[in-house]
């Protein structure tokens, strides 16, 4: 036995000294590494410290570049900002489906606006915001005031709707005659109770009766006639007929009680002017015989509408007195036949004079037929 211990075979030697080293057999006079471990082989490794630090703290899946430069995983754009295959364009940017839909620029993709936005069915419709599908539309406007068409218009308004204006006529009627009797009653009662009484001055207590009556009753009748308005613009200027209940249906109610209240001082005043007070009550109401239409339709105040109905009866004071004139005498006609003629010469009054009002201000005009 040697006494040299380095004669001994080596680590990794098998007894025979003479066999030649594995691949894997370190060279001779190498010690390992710290930490035990070998460095790789020769070959086409990975330089040292390539490798991830032991311990298992890889960084996670994904954040390696994958092969070919694609962005990491998990961080692709979102979906839709790839055109998609075949060139077509992203969600929300397809052409509008096949058809003669018009293109609408504010529809996202193209695509036709939802229903309800789709234009207007075929037909000969004007440009009047009140008209709509199923209903008539409206006339030509002549431009022009004659008071023959005036009257045949408004006669063949009053046949194709004659239910409403004859019901709102006969309710006016009847109220209009109670009006008169409570009027004569309170009246006459009060003249007796002062003759009874023996009082000297129950001239004055009746007229001061007869006075406040007589303004209430002026008062209410503006509302009536502002009922018998509305219907008529209707009537004239709308694609469909009034019904009965659209005379009730008032607007611009707290104005039309002020110009209800400015007539009823200047009919008290002028009544105590004999004759000429009359007069100018006539020429004041020939006047502003608009001034409710202004009112209702353009939403105009009390004192706007009678300067407005002013202004239109001035510019035209031909065609417009020999239209009134002709009407006063039509409703002459009606009161001697027991008054039951007013139930179709009032409504012919009424829808002429707003037949008119349309005519002379350019409106929308509804055919008569």
């Amino acid at each position: 036995m040697s006494d040299n211990p380095n004669d001994g075979p080596r680590p990794g030697e098998g007894s025979d000294p003479d066999r030649p080293e594995t691949p894997n057999t370190p060279p001779a006079n190498t010690s390992p590494p710290s930490g035990g471990h070998y460095p790789p082989p020769p070959g086409n490794y990975p330089p040292p410290g390539s490798y991830p630090p032991p311990g298992g703290n890889y960084p996670p899946q994904g954040n390696y570049p994958p092969q070919g430069g694609y962005p990491p995983q998990g961080n692709y754009p979102p979906q839709g900002g790839y055109p998609p295959s075949g060139g077509y364009p992203p969600p929300g940017g397809y052409p509008p489906p096949p058809g003669n839909y018009p293109q609408q620029g504010g529809a996202p993709g193209g695509y036709p606006p939802p229903p309800g936005a789709y234009p207007p069915p075929p037909g000969n419709y004007g440009n009047y915001g009140n008209q709509g599908y199923g209903h008539v539309p409206l006339g030509h406007n002549p431009g022009r005031l004659d008071v023959g068409a005036a009257l045949s218009y408004s006669f063949d308004k009053f046949k194709a709707n004659a239910g409403p204006w004859v019901g709102i006529t006969a309710i006016v009627w009847a109220v209009s005659v109670i009006g008169l009797v409570l009027i004569f009653a309170s009246t006459f009662t009060a003249a007796m109770v002062a003759a009874d009484s023996g009082d000297t001055t129950f001239t004055t207590t009746t007229s001061g009766v007869a006075i406040v009556m007589t303004a209430i009753a002026t008062f209410a009748s503006y509302f009536v006639n502002a009922a018998y308005v509305r219907g008529a613009l209707d009537e004239t200027g709308a694609p469909q007929k009034p019904s009965f209940g659209r005379f009730f249906q008032l607007t611009n109610v707290g104005q039309i009680a002020v110009l209800a209240l400015i007539w009823t001082v200047v009919s008290v005043v002028l009544s105590f002017v004999p004759f000429l007070g009359t007069v100018l009550l006539i020429v004041i109401g020939f006047l502003a015989n608009f001034a409710l239409t202004f009112l209702i339709d353009r939403n105009q105040t009390a004192i706007e509408s009678i300067k407005s109905s002013v202004d239109l009866t001035v510019k035209n004071f031909g065609p417009m007195l020999l239209l009134l004139l002709l009407l006063a005498a039509i409703n002459i006609v009606g009161v001697l036949l027991c008054g039951l003629g007013l139930l179709v010469t009032i409504p012919i009054s009424v829808i002429a004079t707003n037949y008119a009002y349309r005519v002379l201000t350019g409106g929308p005009l509804s055919p008569a037929r």
